[in-house]
């Protein structure tokens, strides 16, 4: 991204001034022409689970031959990578001439859009212009309220894990949190729930389909059989086929399930589709920073978001069974996040926690952090990863974990002392 861009997306704040719904975005994409009126969309909301899910449906309609856009968040290593058709991302030359386009639209315009509506306008720009088939749409935050959601119809809504997240503003219950996430149902339009969803989300969530006459698809867990997962994926059968996943974790088989029934819906529209390549679909689908194995030795590194007291009960499931010790955790946390119940959930497998802080704009203070694991040391970006390799030995495991944006921090701390 060019210092330009990076100058003009710097005038807008990440959430922009409040809103309560989606009429304001509506008023920038019709300036520009309303794109995403020419699209279709596999519309995917939830706490946890989403980018997963986004990624093994565009994978798939990838593979079947359809162009696919892929719309996520947030970025992990650089700006463009949230905004991608077939696996490929925006390249500079095509965001700076899009950021162009609507710079000259916001021309004198005072409204308080965020930073993700204008990423937002980016992609339905660039999807539109590129003729996509299909977009695999990730929200950024919640369902109801957000940018996303102007979209008038689509081929199917897709609800994965739903859980205490964003409750300053999505609200301080599950069924608060659920009734945003369900936001995105359209009517007449079939929904995909994950199937481990609390049961109070759920009847949010079915009795909102059911006002919009949508019909509700919960995978069948007894249709789910023979999983085994460990650090090299997950295998499991469903519905008599079988399946794998690069991406680790027993989540992931949950949030493989839920794409599988979006993806059969989508055969409707898109016939090239079949169950061989949904399966390559989901083995083939692979996100950096989700249970993410950089080093397989000497010693183990992985990393993880785990931006949130579900996601980093995930990762302890995960690293509570790998045979390596010591383990160490190089931990950050976004200020919002409830990390010390977070924390709660994976410090009983920490031998030493490396904690930090300043990797995005507010993070949960590193002597906060500390305070929450057995054994713990507060340590700047720079040093991190060189102490926690230290510390690990070649026997042991390094694990990243705590906020999306920190893998990326560490990868930018990391490349200029490298230079230096």
């Amino acid at each position: 991204m060019t210092e330009e861009i990076s100058d003009f997306l710097g005038k807008y704040t990440k959430s922009g001034d409040p809103v309560c719904g989606v009429h304001r975005f509506k008023g920038l994409m019709k300036k520009l022409g309303d794109p995403q009126d020419t699209l279709r969309f596999i519309h995917v909301a939830g706490t946890n689970g989403k980018g997963s899910v986004t990624r093994m449906t565009a994978n798939a309609l990838t593979l079947a031959g359809y162009r696919t856009g892929e719309f996520t968040s947030p970025f992990v290593r650089r700006y463009n990578d949230r905004i991608k058709i077939n696996g490929s991302e925006i390249p500079d030359e095509e965001l700076s001439r899009l950021i162009g386009i609507i710079r000259t639209v916001l021309d004198g315009d005072t409204t308080g859009y965020s930073q993700f509506e204008i990423t937002n306008a980016v992609a339905f720009l660039w999807f539109a212009e590129q003729k996509c088939d299909v977009i695999a749409l990730e929200t950024g935050l919640g369902g109801l309220y957000d940018s996303t959601n102007i979209i008038g119809s689509n081929i199917c809504s897709v609800i994965t894990s739903v859980s205490y997240d964003h409750t300053a503003v999505l609200g301080d219950t599950i069924e608060k949190i659920a009734c945003q996430k369900a936001g995105i149902i359209k009517e007449n339009r079939p929904v995909v729930i994950y199937p481990k969803n609390p049961p109070e989300a759920v009847k949010v969530i079915t009795d909102y389909a059911g006002k919009l006459h949508s019909p509700v698809i919960i995978p069948g867990m007894n249709e789910l059989n023979g999983i085994c997962a460990d650090i090299n994926g997950c295998k499991f059968v469903y519905n008599g086929h079988d399946y794998r996943t690069a991406m680790t974790g027993i989540h992931q088989v949950y949030n493989s399930i839920t794409a599988i029934e979006a993806l059969n819906i989508a055969v409707e529209y898109f016939p090239k589709l079949n169950d061989n390549i949904i399966a390559r679909g989901i083995e083939g689908a692979v996100l950096p920073s989700r249970c993410q194995i950089l080093q397989k030795s000497g010693p183990m590194i992985i990393v993880d978001g785990a931006h949130n007291p579900d996601g980093m009960a995930a990762l302890a499931a995960l690293i509570k069974d790998i045979p390596l010790s010591p383990k160490i955790m190089i931990c950050g946390m976004a200020a919002d996040k409830d990390s010390k119940a977070a924390a709660a959930y994976i410090s009983p497998y920490i031998d030493t926690a490396l904690c930090v802080e300043g990797f995005a704009p507010k993070t949960t203070p590193a002597d906060v952090l500390a305070g929450y694991f057995g054994s713990s040391e507060i340590i700047s970006l720079e040093k991190a990863l060189e102490r926690a390799k230290i510390l690990a030995g070649d026997n042991g495991l390094v694990v990243i974990g705590g906020s999306l944006y920190l893998h990326g921090a560490l990868i930018v701390e990391n490349a200029q002392k490298n230079n230096e």
